[in-house]
């Protein structure tokens, strides 16, 4: 008898050792040190400048977000804002 939850997931599995293609399956790529170090440093910009947010210090938050890549200002900026709004602060861009 086959679980009808079962059959509505993809399952994706990589052999680490041999990392071959298998077919009908995504493999996961192998790590990238550069990448992780590059997430791992945003990540704490972002918490950084979420606190900046909540305590709602316009300023700050403005300077900081000179420090992410352009393409991500929008989207961090709207997030900011929401992140304030909860809270009862406004941000002004």
């Amino acid at each position: 008898m086959v679980n009808q939850k079962d059959k509505l997931y993809e399952l994706r599995y990589e052999v680490a050792s041999e990392r071959r293609i298998v077919p009908g399956f995504t493999l996961i790529p192998a790590a990238d040190p550069v990448a992780e170090v590059q997430h791992i440093s945003e990540h704490e910009n972002f918490k950084r400048i979420q606190r900046l947010a909540i305590n709602g210090d316009s300023e700050a938050v403005k300077e900081m977000l000179k420090e992410f890549p352009s393409f991500k200002r929008e989207d961090l900026k709207q997030m900011l804002k929401k992140s304030a709004a909860e809270r009862g602060k406004e941000l002004e861009f």
